[in-house]
This record gives C-alpha cells, sequence and structure tokens, in this order.
C-alpha cells in the first residue's frame, strides 16, 4: 500500500526489510528516503546550474561543482553558519510538525507521529497536493501517484548525483565538460 511501487518491479524489497520492520520504522524510514531524494534533486540542478552560471561572489567560483563549497568558504566565512542555520530551521519545523513529543512517545525512541504523512512539511506554493492526503489511514489513489513520482524521481536524482561526484572526483574536469567532450555544448573544463 505503500507509495513508490512503479512498474516493472511493483512493490520492490529485495532485502526483505518490510518483513521485519514495524510500521511506524517504515514510516520513518520513508521520511528519510523523502528527505534525502528532494536533497539529490536540489543538488542535481544545482551542481549542473552552479558550474554554468554563477552571479554570487564576483564570478570567483569556477571549475566543478564538488569543490564549490570550498572556494566560498575561502570568500566568504560565515558561509556554513547560515547554510546550518537554515538546515537547522528546516529540521526543527519538520520535528515538531511529524515526531512525537516526550509525552506521545510510546517507545523508547521517539516516532512519526500516527496520522503524520512522510515528507509532509506543509510547503506546498504551487497546489499540485491532491486534496484528500494529510490523513496517513486514507491517501487518496491521486496522492500516491504524485508521490510515486517524487520518489522515483528521488531515487534517480540520488544515483545521478552520485555519480556526478564520482566523475568530477576521478578526473576534476566539471558535469559541463564531460557534455562538451561528447559533442553536447561548449566546455567549461577543469578548476
Amino acid at each position: 500500500d505503500l507509495p513508490g511501487q512503479s512498474l516493472p518491479t511493483g512493490f520492490f524489497d529485495p532485502i526483505g526489510f518490510t518483513k521485519v520492520l514495524d510500521e511506524k520504522t517504515l514510516k520513518v524510514w520513508r521520511e528519510a528516503e523523502l528527505k534525502h531524494g528532494r536533497v539529490a534533486m536540489l543538488a542535481s540542478v544545482g551542481m549542473l546550474t552552479a558550474e554554468r552560471w554563477n552571479p554570487l561572489f564576483g564570478g570567483k567560483i569556477s571549475g566543478a561543482s564538488i569543490y564549490h563549497f570550498q572556494q566560498i568558504e575561502n570568500i566568504y566565512n560565515p558561509f556554513w553558519i547560515i547554510v546550518l542555520s537554515a538546515i537547522g530551521l528546516v529540521e526543527f519545523f519538520n520535528i515538531s510538525k511529524g515526531w512525537e513529543t516526550q509525552d506521545e512517545k510510546t517507545t523508547s525512541t521517539a516516532m512519526l507521529k500516527e496520522n503524520y504523512v512522510p515528507g509532509d512539511l506543509g510547503f506546498d506554493p504551487l497546489g499540485l497536493r491532491p486534496a484528500n492526503s494529510y490523513n496517513y489511514e486514507a491517501l487518496s489513489p491521486e496522492f500516491v501517484r504524485i508521490r510515486t513520482k517524487e520518489l522515483n524521481n528521488g531515487r534517480l536524482a540520488m544515483i545521478g548525483v552520485a555519480g556526478m561526484i564520482a566523475q568530477e572526483l576521478v578526473d576534476k574536469n566539471t558535469i559541463w565538460g564531460h557534455f562538451a567532450q561528447h559533442g553536447f555544448g561548449r566546455a567549461t573544463y577543469g578548476m
């Protein structure tokens, strides 16, 4: 019944996690999968965009995107404080919305609230979320369809970002440089 099942595999659990995990733990794992997928989708767009176009910091940041953070750190010292504060703010909001409080928890470890839908941050500025999707026990088919797309895109992005990082680590060339080597666009080589 979980969103994320797609053809041709259908319900894909070759290791058998769903057979040994209870529903509460499975919800936590789904929350983590959604969060990692969302970060990977942003990272894939960010890596490609930053290598080609970066108006911030006077154009001083260049080369393979895996080295951009180190370059920013050298130019703007409070960068990591701002990044970690932003991450902390999102996590605080997520924990206060979806996780059990000390009084609510039924196990030694806090779990997701009973009726919380994993990944629901309440942020939908484009209004894409179907109306009947805030009840975990009665998710609409439309919500399951949209969430499955999000999960599949997130899974692909996690694999894609891992490949981009590995390729840049191997030869220090940009992703766009690799595209140019194979006849897709102009090159932006090296650091």
